[in-house]
């Protein structure tokens, strides 16, 4: 079968003349079908039969337009209308909420109810997501008044843009509200509540409607994976993964791996993430490559370097993601001469490093003590790269200067920043001092960190330390008279570790393991050998 345009053709030199259906279904299928140059044609003839008037087929005309990123195009037909309905106004509304230019879409919106045009449920849909790209709060609770007093009756797919334009401004509090106030909840409006709870690290209510959710669709389970290992609750999420694989009914896709093997990495859950390499293999879920990075990813943090370098070798295509993956990895575990190799492989290839991938090379020069090739990459970072240095690029030269006992030179550049540094860039200064025993330059630093946050308890037990090795007394009874006043208690250690797939976490003083006291057992076994 002919493509439409040439159907369209032959129709034309049989002798039948065209209708406006069939000038719509031609429009409508021109975006995948029929290039832009063939929709013209499509246009100059349809005008040529007398449709140009029509308002469906006008507006079937700037959906094409629209979807070529011609919204001013299909402004044209819209201008050239002598009679303007509901369809047509919306379709244009529609073209510029579209092409991000929300705030004409919104002017268009005003003028249509100058005229006198009703919105029914779809423009009032467009709307709203347009106020959501203004990030406009003012103006979303305006079309929201409007939407309560239009008498129109709301459904699913207004809430749900009403529920994402008030999370998108930063009011959880209106979208649980409007959530509620919602009689019919499709699984669209429950995924987009849940996604907003996470948005704002409401996690535990997001959990909460989690369970309530009578019908998950992968969506639903992706929504709350993810958002657990946003915060950092890795094996919650790795455990919700297995409930979601075993027995609910859904099949994970690309995106579930791609929070999965990030919870991995996190973790160190190297058994768990070799399972779903397996499992992604198996599924044909990385047909496209879009898992290659994550992989890589995965296999680095959990300290497989050797797998790592693998699932790069057998990269087709090496984007700066797959790239920087490696080099950061290799980074991470020291491998520092490794990591200049493969980041001089990149640039032969051809491919431009980014933010992230100069972090990894500066890390990779401190932990191997690369003084003189970390200060020229910093240095080289805007000349040679074109990228402005940001606060973590100062905060691996620190670490590398601080490392090489550079104190002097360290400080003078922190105060010379273009940023103003933050609490980790003081902190490794400090934690350098100390390693140096430089209790003058730490003094100095410990005064700066205080004036950023003076109830961090760490810089006054660092220094507390630093002054008992030096033996200035007088300095450490004050410093910990000062802890003891203020009550300041340490963070409790957390350590975890993976067992036949599963990670098991365990913090100081903490005895709600499910087998603490089988685990007590067998240390008090282990010491009483020891001690034999």
């Amino acid at each position: 079968m002919g493509s439409p345009l040439l159907l369209y053709k032959q129709m034309l030199c049989s002798g039948v003349r065209p209708s406006g259906h069939t000038f719509m279904n031609l429009i409508r299928n021109s975006k995948n079908r029929i290039g832009f140059r063939e929709g013209e044609e499509i246009h100059a003839s349809l005008v040529k039969f007398g449709y140009g008037c029509s308002q469906f087929v006008a507006s079937a005309l700037i959906g094409h337009y629209n979807g070529f990123g011609c919204v001013e195009i299909g402004r044209k037909v819209f201008d050239e209308m002598p009679q303007r309905g509901l369809v047509l106004w919306t379709a244009l509304i529609r073209g510029y909420v579209s092409a991000r230019c929300a705030e004409e879409g919104l002017r268009l919106f005003v003028k249509m109810r100058e005229v006198g045009v009703m919105p029914d449920n779809v423009a009032l849909a467009i709307v709203v997501s347009g106020c959501s790209q203004l990030g406009g709060f003012d103006t979303g609770r305006l079309v929201h008044g409007f939407i309560c007093k239009s008498g129109v009756q709301i459904d699913d797919f207004v809430s749900n843009e009403l529920i994402g334009m008030y999370g998108e401004c930063g009011s959880l509090d209106d979208v649980y509200r409007l959530f509620h106030e919602t009689s019919s909840r499709n699984v669209v409006v429950w995924n987009n509540m849940i996604h907003q709870c996470t948005n704002h690290e409401e996690l535990d209510l997001a959990s909460e409607l989690f369970k309530k959710v009578e019908f998950r669709d992968v969506v639903t389970w992706n929504t709350m994976i993810g958002g657990l290992v946003r915060v950092g609750r890795c094996k919650e999420a790795l455990e919700l993964f297995h409930e979601m694989e075993g027995y609910s009914g859904e099949e994970p896709n690309r995106l579930t791996m791609l929070s999965t093997l990030s919870a991995c990495a996190s973790l160190g859950a190297l058994d768990v993430g070799t399972w779903l390499h397996a499992y992604i293999e198996k599924k044909s879920l990385n047909s496209d490559g879009s898992l290659d990075s994550s992989l890589i990813d995965m296999y680095s943090k959990c300290g497989c370097i050797g797998k790592a370098i693998q699932v790069f070798d057998k990269v087709p295509v090496r984007d700066v993601i797959a790239w920087t993956s490696l080099i950061c990895g290799l980074a991470m575990h020291g491998h520092g001469k490794e990591c200049i190799t493969q980041f001089c492989r990149m640039q032969e290839a051809g491919a431009k490093p980014d933010d992230v991938t100069m972090v990894g090379v500066l890390n990779a020069c401190a932990h191997a003590g690369l003084l003189e090739q970390g200060l020229q990459y910093f240095y080289s970072i805007e000349t040679a790269y074109n990228l402005t240095p940001k606060i973590e690029h100062y905060g691996c030269i620190i670490d590398l200067l601080g490392r090489m006992g550079r104190l002097r030179e360290a400080y003078n550049l922190i105060n010379e920043m273009p940023l103003a540094p933050n609490e980790v860039i003081w902190g490794t200064l400090l934690s350098a001092c100390r390693v140096h025993k430089n209790v003058e330059l730490g003094e100095l630093v410990a005064k700066r960190m205080l004036e950023l946050n003076p109830s961090d308890p760490w810089i006054r037990v660092v220094m507390s330390n630093m002054n008992a090795e030096a033996m200035n007394w007088d300095v450490v009874m004050k410093l910990r008279k000062e802890l003891k006043e203020e009550g300041v208690k340490k963070v409790p250690g957390c350590s975890s570790i993976e067992v036949n797939g599963m990670v098991h976490e365990f913090v100081i003083g903490d005895s709600s393991h499910p087998q603490h006291s089988e685990i007590h057992l067998l240390l008090e076994k282990f010491e009483a050998t020891l001690n034999l």
